[in-house]
């Protein structure tokens, strides 16, 4: 019998893992099992757990997968020339995030909340969470210096405060997006833009 080659690996992994986060947006983690799942992708119990020996494990990999996916699709975003000013940049991030988290079947902003809660009960996805928003911090810090060098922002701003704030506008989007309904990321950028300017 010929072996399944990596791309076919990756393929039946994120096959489970889209089935996970179905289940995980009708039900929430911890009323999701792992025969739900099965269930869902519609594979047998045995290769399912050939890729996830337990839930604890396709958790983790759920959120791994999907902030390593999203860094990728905002990396355009943070390295675009000239940078826009902050509230535009704010904008053109909530938008990826939109675009990226509406998926068939289920919502990664609804599902974000449950991992953010899943981050407080395991060091695991906790610490792989941390990594990931550490490596957002870092390029919002690196956009401050440029918006610092070029009089966008004051000079003397803190660089590590304002990455800290626009993150927080970011993170904030995604969970009140996720409790209060649709949000418009040009609702946040009008709101930004005002606050920058009154200064």
């Amino acid at each position: 019998m010929p072996r399944i080659t990596e791309e076919r690996r990756a393929a039946r992994r994120l096959e489970i893992l889209e089935a996970a986060w179905r289940c995980f947006h009708r039900q929430g983690l911890h009323l999701t099992t792992m025969d739900d799942i099965i269930r869902e992708c519609g594979l047998s119990a045995g290769a399912v757990y050939g890729y996830f020996k337990n839930k604890d494990e396709l958790i983790l990999e759920a959120v791994v997968t999907s902030l390593s996916a999203l860094g990728v699709a905002l990396a355009p975003v943070f390295e675009s020339e000239p940078a826009p000013p902050p509230a535009q940049l704010i904008e053109n991030i909530l938008a990826v995030v939109d675009r990226f988290s509406a998926r068939s079947g289920y919502d990664l902003k609804r599902i974000a909340l449950l991992g953010w809660a899943e981050s407080q009960r395991s060091a695991a996805v906790l610490e792989a969470m941390h990594g990931h928003y550490l490596g957002f911090l870092a390029r919002f810090e690196t956009l401050a210096e440029r918006w610092r060098s070029q009089g966008v922002i004051n000079a003397a701003a803190d660089g590590s405060a304002f990455a800290k704030t626009l993150l927080s506008l970011v993170m904030g989007y995604v969970a009140q997006s996720a409790i209060l309904g649709e949000l418009k990321a040009e609702t946040i950028r009008k709101g930004l833009d005002g606050l920058l300017k009154a200064q």
